[in-house]
């Protein structure tokens, strides 16, 4: 899967899921500082009783977020099915989420900087 490399950033597109809609995310951030995937509100996602709420703190102070389970995300060729993403304002930068390591070591995912794509273990091995 290609990246872009803008203002500082990493960015790829992926596709989430929930409740029968889908959505394409077209700005999101590798982050491999990030503990888990974040998303901004798409889909008609909000903040239901019983979400868990989750502070998160960066260079730029903190900021709040809710869980909630989706039924997918895809990034490349990998679908990750019934996982949780957080969802919350991003207010510092111009990009529609970001993917955190839960996602790139749970999906073996290798960033090749070179040439800058995410690959599977399995797209890695062919290139070589």
């Amino acid at each position: 899967m290609q990246l872009i490399f803008e203002d500082g950033l990493l960015l790829t597109t992926i596709e989430i899921g929930y409740k029968g809609k889908r959505k394409v995310l077209n700005r999101v951030a590798i982050d491999s500082g990030a503990s888990h995937i974040d998303a901004v509100y798409e889909l008609g996602i909000g903040y239901e009783s019983g979400d868990q709420l989750i502070r998160h703190y960066g260079i730029g102070g903190s900021e709040f977020s809710f869980s909630k389970r989706i039924d997918y995300v895809k990034i490349g060729g990998k679908t990750f099915r019934q996982v949780s993403l957080d969802f919350g304002i991003l207010k510092a930068f111009n990009i529609q989420g970001l993917i955190g390591l839960d996602i790139l070591k749970s999906g073996e995912f290798v960033l090749d900087m070179k040439h800058l794509k995410l690959l599977t273990n399995d797209e890695k091995a062919l290139a070589q």
